[in-house]
């Protein structure tokens, strides 16, 4: 098999947008797990000076990182497929500060396997992948997490989460010594986004703000919704609890 590869190689370059939305699978359906061909194309990444990073793509191309970098700042990745090694590709990011996550399944494993010993701040897009269930190894693994945001936005019809998702031995490091911010945006009241909430209010210990946005469109009881948020018990005495309507919502 030869693989066609493209190479971005600048030793200088510090900012990376790449966006490639063609699709060799255009009939398929809108499922991060199915079985799509490999393109036999790979972009190559030779910038160990780029402090940022983001990739949209839809083509189920291969992405490698050819030299790791040196003081990666930002990383946003956005992969409707998966691809051979990809948990090779995001090692190369364990040192990031800032990570930007539109998740598909086989990215969830890696998360929950790799340290990202000096992120501080992260924003998941779950859409509709089997997530939760990785979620408490993934903070185990982020120390010095202080801001986390997870957004509903793209989520329809996920699976749900397992009985024992929040089952550990141990809290995460970061809820009990660092997660300052909490925000969950598009709250549609299911079973799984209340236990989330539930979750960080009452394990983050050093938590002072948590932002809830509500999704009207997706809720059945706003009012009753309200109320059963603002009755989760909060760990933190100094944390505040703050409910909006989202703007924009699908």
């Amino acid at each position: 098999m030869t693989v066609k590869k493209f190479t971005v190689q600048s030793p200088y370059l510090s900012d990376l947008s790449y966006s490639n939305y063609s699709s060799d699978d255009s009939d398929a359906e809108e499922d991060t797990d199915s079985d799509v061909e490999d393109t036999d194309r790979c972009l190559v990444i030779d910038t160990p000076a780029f402090t940022y990073l983001d990739i949209d793509d839809y083509s189920a191309d291969f992405f490698l990182i050819e030299n790791k970098p040196n003081c990666c700042e930002q990383v946003c990745v956005n992969l409707h497929w998966s691809f051979p090694d990809i948990d090779k590709f995001f090692r190369s990011f364990s040192a990031v500060l800032f990570l930007e996550l539109n998740l598909n399944e086989k990215m969830i494993v890696c998360f929950s396997t790799i340290k990202f010993s000096r992120l501080t701040k992260c924003k998941i897009l779950p859409g509709d992948t089997d997530w939760m269930d990785s979620l408490v190894s993934f903070l185990q693994n982020t120390p010095k997490l202080k801001f986390l945001t997870v957004d509903y936005l793209f989520t329809h019809q996920p699976p749900d989460a397992s009985i024992s998702w929040s089952e550990s031995s141990y809290d995460p490091e970061c809820l009990s010594s660092s997660l300052e911010k909490f925000e969950l945006k598009n709250y549609g009241g299911r079973k799984e986004e209340k236990e989330l909430v539930e979750y960080i209010l009452t394990t983050s210990r050093c938590l002072k703000t948590a932002i809830i946005s509500l999704s009207l469109s997706k809720l059945e009881d706003k009012d009753t919704t309200i109320e059963e948020l603002k009755a989760i018990p909060r760990v933190s005495l100094t944390s505040q609890l703050f409910l909006k309507n989202d703007e924009l919502s699908v």
